[in-house]
């Protein structure tokens, strides 16, 4: 099973990761696409391999509750 989609979703804040959002490992573009869905982009972030999976999920589960 996939845990990530089986998990409970906590809402998430800014304030509440605010050092994970500084990174700056993806955020949003404003961009949308063909299906009106907000574009996530990754740039080039040199030890985006060591970052902690809890952090990632944090910051995209964020990301993608922002309307």
């Amino acid at each position: 099973t996939d845990e990530i989609m089986h998990q409970d979703i906590v809402p998430l804040y800014a304030a509440d990761i605010e050092d994970q959002l500084k990174k700056q490992f993806a955020y949003l573009s404003g961009g949308r696409g063909g299906d009106g869905c907000p574009v996530i982009t990754f740039p080039d972030y040199p030890t985006f391999s060591e970052i902690p999976e809890k952090e990632f999920q944090n910051v995209l589960t964020y990301l993608t509750s922002i309307p």
